[in-house]
């Protein structure tokens, strides 16, 4: 029973002294601050502000399975983009940490908006994602409703020039 109990506290000592050893190296496991993204208010979000250039609207729950799925291509499209446009995310039923978590897994590094609903009731959205696509006038000039791919994307955008 002794020689139990003394691999326990070893095994123990071993976890904590690993544990200690990798917070010591600055890799605490703790998640991402929300000063990686840059969150807008509701109410300050305005398709108008962004006038001038294409705008993609992407409308997502960090909690939706489709919404994962799709997000390594949004993340290379919205990279791609660059320049040519704006991009802003939609957080729908969401809390600001786990978007932190969803936006930094996908290398995601537009603002984002926690929704309190009143977007996406103004806008018709029934279910995300769904990502919407403005020309420089801010006219929607088309939308994608469900998980969409880099060529849907793509093709897509290509609508707003």
């Amino acid at each position: 029973m002794h020689t139990r109990m003394a691999w326990l506290l070893v095994a123990l000592l071993v976890v904590v002294g690993t544990a200690s050893a990798v917070g010591a190296c600055g890799h605490s496991g703790s998640p991402a601050s929300s000063a990686d993204v840059q969150f807008v208010s509701p109410k300050d979000f305005a398709v108008a502000n962004y006038a001038g250039k294409p705008l993609v609207v992407n409308y997502f729950g960090s909690w939706c399975g489709p919404c994962n799925a799709e997000a390594p291509a949004l993340s290379t499209f919205s990279k791609a983009q660059s320049g040519k446009a704006a991009f802003v995310g939609v957080a729908v039923n969401d809390q600001q940490s786990d978007v932190v978590g969803f936006m930094n897994k996908y290398g995601l590094t537009y603002p984002v908006v926690l929704d309190d609903n009143s977007l996406g009731a103004k806008d018709g959205i029934t279910g995300v994602p769904t990502t919407i696509f403005y020309n420089a006038s801010g006219q929607e000039v088309d939308r994608i409703v469900g998980s969409a791919s880099l060529e849907q994307f793509t093709t897509d955008f290509a609508k707003t020039l």
